[in-house]
């Protein structure tokens, strides 16, 4: 098969969908002759090794650099014409959404989630025209959706109302470079860098509504005093909507050395950043997946999460039965701050259920899905 990929996502900033797109392609290139895979940037190639294999061809989007500035424009007013003239047999769209002009060639969609759909009022209005609209659009019309939690599938099912039998579950591996083996110079590198404390209880990605953020600051201010050993590490960008004044939450606690906010933290020092935490906390009250409470897990970290996220970890955490709620919050901070030995049976038990999943599994998965179609 000769399939179409969307690897935008390799030329920004490479989040959550970066990694997914990053893994499976390194374990693609492996598989002999058997596909042809073609590769669509937006603006410029990246400079990765594995991208330069004999199974991928790459390409640019051809047009006007107006059209290359956004994302959904460029995906829906170039993609199609470039699409169509490579003549694939399948175009795997990666990043929630599709060109929708396109009718000549089969596509898959990966939503790997839908909260801009089912939770609007968490984004601005540009964000619900270019997330909520255009997904919805993709998915409805496609061959296929993947998604990474069963959580998700039934919300596509429902909100999209996409047949079960278009939709594939994926359940999201930790790349090999979160281990459990503790890299002391790499701790103390990223400590002197950062300026991180001691001891802290770490949260990290982007930072929006759903993840109750602002609960979680006001039960750590509640235990501050008890636990004076303790800091709050928060690392991300701050998209809340509507908007919650994260540093001026968090002022009193950096002030006194109690926390720390970190932007943005350069992705080879992810590794040594969970090593470095005492636990990693991840409350969404939307989301079915959290990739990274399983990247803690196999570094060695316990988590702290949400109901809706138990499955994700495979019951091997703490688990909030109210995350919004600021008492329920601290009363497990304080358990994952002061109960050791539970402490040590999270790490054992994390490390252990996070060797069964991998991306090898995963990369398959959506392949033979691919193929399907």
């Amino acid at each position: 098969m000769k399939i179409g990929i969307d690897a935008r996502v390799l030329e920004w900033r490479r989040g959550g969908v970066a990694r997914i797109v990053l893994n499976i392609l390194k374990i693609w290139q492996r598989g002999g002759d058997k596909h042809h895979f073609v590769l669509y940037f937006q603006n410029y190639i990246p400079d990765d090794n594995f991208l330069r294999h004999p199974n991928f061809e790459l390409k640019l989007l051809k047009g006007p650099k107006l059209l290359r500035i956004h994302r959904i424009v460029a995906e829906q007013f170039l993609m199609p014409s470039q699409l169509k003239k490579d003549n694939l047999d399948l175009f795997f769209a990666t990043g929630y959404s599709a060109p929708l002009l396109l009718r000549s060639v089969k596509i898959v969609v990966a939503a790997w989630d839908i909260s801009y759909s089912t939770h609007p009022e968490h984004y601005s209005w540009r964000h619900r025209i270019s997330l909520d609209y255009f997904s919805r659009k993709s998915c409805g019309c496609a061959a296929g959706v993947i998604t990474a939690s069963t959580f998700d599938a039934k919300q596509i099912e429902k909100y999209y109302k996409v047949r079960p039998q278009n939709i594939s579950t994926v359940y999201l591996a930790a790349d090999k470079k979160f281990t459990a083996k503790r890299n002391k110079s790499e701790i103390n590198r990223i400590t002197v860098k950062y300026k991180l404390p001691s001891k802290f209880i770490l949260s990290m990605g982007v930072i929006q509504n759903r993840r109750n953020i602002d609960v979680i600051i006001n039960a750590f201010k509640q235990l501050k005093n008890e636990y004076n050993d303790f800091s709050f590490v928060l690392v991300g960008r701050n998209y809340t909507q509507p908007y919650i004044n994260i540093e001026g939450m968090m002022k009193e606690m950096i002030e006194e050395k109690h926390a720390l906010y970190i932007p943005w933290i350069e992705d080879e020092d992810l590794p040594a950043l969970y090593q470095a935490a005492h636990s990693y906390i991840c409350t969404s009250t939307v989301d079915g997946e959290a990739l990274m409470l399983k990247e803690a897990m196999q570094s060695g970290t316990p988590v702290i999460t949400s109901p809706l996220l138990k499955d994700a970890i495979g019951g091997n955490g703490l688990i909030i039965d109210d995350p919004t709620n600021i008492l329920n919050t601290s009363k497990i901070l304080r358990i994952a701050m002061s109960d050791d030995l539970l402490r040590n049976k999270l790490i054992k038990d994390g490390k252990k259920w996070t060797q069964n999943i991998t991306w090898e599994r995963v990369a398959d998965n959506i392949l033979t899905f691919l193929e399907s179609r």
